[in-house]
């Protein structure tokens, strides 16, 4: 008797194939963790460097420095990672920036982490970048522990990123390619709990020239620059009617030591921020913007220059679906924290580029402070010396440690967070092809 195949036809078992991956896309890979000797790597090396890193964090706190003038903490970090195993470098053209690299074995994926370490003028810490910079080595730490006890091939290396206020640090850092190997990366900020995504930003400044006259015995003879700020201002503020919710411009305007009341002034100058949810919203805001200061010159007959960087548009944050979500499955079932993924916070940081080249996630977590006193306030960063702030910090480490061990170690893992980084980037290019769009190339 002649058997008859029950299976389906080629073309019609791959069209189900197809959609059952279609479908697998849609819902999230369930977590899986890493084993109990990989945690117990990551969780022992941390608690074995607990008090270095309560002394490191006060070391940075104590003495808060400005941007890309960060001296004093970037000796006190590479110290540390020296002592601890680290081969330290900087491959970059920032004085403070560094990379410390630890592998074991051949071959094998790289993992990187993030330390920040700049403070705001007048308020210090107030962003706890002292948290972010122990984070970061505790992490390295952690990890490194579990590449060697577990015999686990791969790269750890932790960035040091100058400059993350204002002055883009992490995007000068990829320009120059410090961040070309890396094959997933991760850094966390404390602040609001995690989920909140930082929008979008962009900055640029304006200089307007007029020409100087006695404001009393000749004001005619006078082209007021002040006046093309304060137009430029005025405008701005109209502009806002009409914005959406998510997205915000703030800035200010600022003189010159020889201004005096009885002088028409010659100069003045114009420092501005504008937000969005992504980098396409963000810099047509920010044309707009700049469309009312250059209005403001015309009307007053003031010459005026613009200053752009690229390193000024920090991009909208991106976080990995794999790493992001195992993240906060893992911090819940070990340490009983049911974190967010949902919502948007109206900061920003030079992070978001780095989640444009490279798979990567940036939870927050959230540190004890005073009622009214959240991010770049005095009372935060009070709070960010506190002793709670760092154990909580070295219970983030040890979660980043365990996702970057879990990716150098779990082949499937890995290959799911590259898939999700692909789908990502044919939806959204690269930010460099953003910026260089025409309409964005000429402000």
């Amino acid at each position: 008797m002649r058997q008859t195949s029950t299976d389906p036809p080629a073309d019609i078992q791959a069209l189900v194939n197809q959609t059952i991956d279609s479908l697998r896309d849609l819902v999230p890979n369930p977590p899986t963790f890493v084993s109990d000797e990989i945690q117990d790597a990551v969780f022992d090396a941390i608690d074995a460097v607990d008090k270095d890193m309560r002394a490191l964090n006060l070391a940075i706190h104590d003495n808060p420095e400005l941007g890309f003038k960060e001296f004093k903490a970037h000796e006190h970090l590479v110290k540390a990672l020296e002592k601890l195993g680290f081969k330290l470098s900087n491959p970059s053209s920032l004085p403070t920036a560094f990379v410390a690299t630890y592998t074991h074995g051949e071959g094998g994926r790289v993992f990187g982490l993030n330390s920040e370490f700049d403070a705001l003028p007048e308020v210090g810490h107030a962003c706890g970048h002292n948290l972010i910079a122990v984070v970061g080595v505790a992490a390295a730490v952690g990890l490194k522990a579990a590449l060697k006890a577990c015999n686990i091939p791969g790269t750890v290396k932790l960035i040091g990123t100058p400059a993350e206020e204002g002055g883009g640090g992490k995007v000068i850092l990829l320009n120059e390619g410090v961040y070309d190997d890396l094959d997933a990366c991760g850094m966390a900020h404390p602040g609001g709990g995690y989920g909140p995504t930082p929008l979008a930003r962009s900055g640029f400044e304006i200089e307007f020239h007029g020409r100087g006259a006695h404001a009393g015995a000749a004001p005619w003879m006078g082209i007021n620059a002040l006046d093309a700020a304060v137009q430029g201002y005025t405008a701005v503020s109209m502009l806002r009617q009409q914005l959406e919710p998510t997205m915000r411009v703030h800035g200010i305007i600022l003189g010159s030591e020889t201004w005096a009341q009885n002088i028409i002034p010659k100069y003045a100058k114009v420092s501005y921020s504008t937000r969005a949810l992504d980098v396409r919203a963000c810099l047509e805001l920010r044309r707009k913007t700049i469309a009312c200061f250059k209005s403001a010159a015309e009307a007053t007959g003031c010459t005026f220059n613009i200053s752009a960087p690229d390193q000024e548009v920090y991009a909208d944050v991106q976080n990995n679906k794999p790493l992001s979500l195992s993240y906060q499955d893992f911090m819940e079932k070990t340490f009983g924290d049911k974190l967010e993924m949902t919502g948007m916070t109206t900061a920003s940081t030079d992070y978001g580029n780095v989640t444009y080249k490279c798979p990567a996630f940036a939870p927050n977590f959230m540190i004890p402070s005073p009622t009214g006193s959240g991010n770049h306030t005095a009372g935060f960063a009070e709070s960010a010396g506190k002793p709670e702030a760092h154990r909580l910090a070295m219970k983030v480490a040890k979660g980043l440690a365990v996702i970057g061990a879990k990716f150098l170690s779990d082949d499937a893992f890995a290959k799911e967070v590259k898939k999700e980084f692909k789908k990502f980037k044919r939806g959204v290019g690269e930010v460099e092809d953003i910026l260089s769009c025409k309409e964005y190339a000429a402000i």
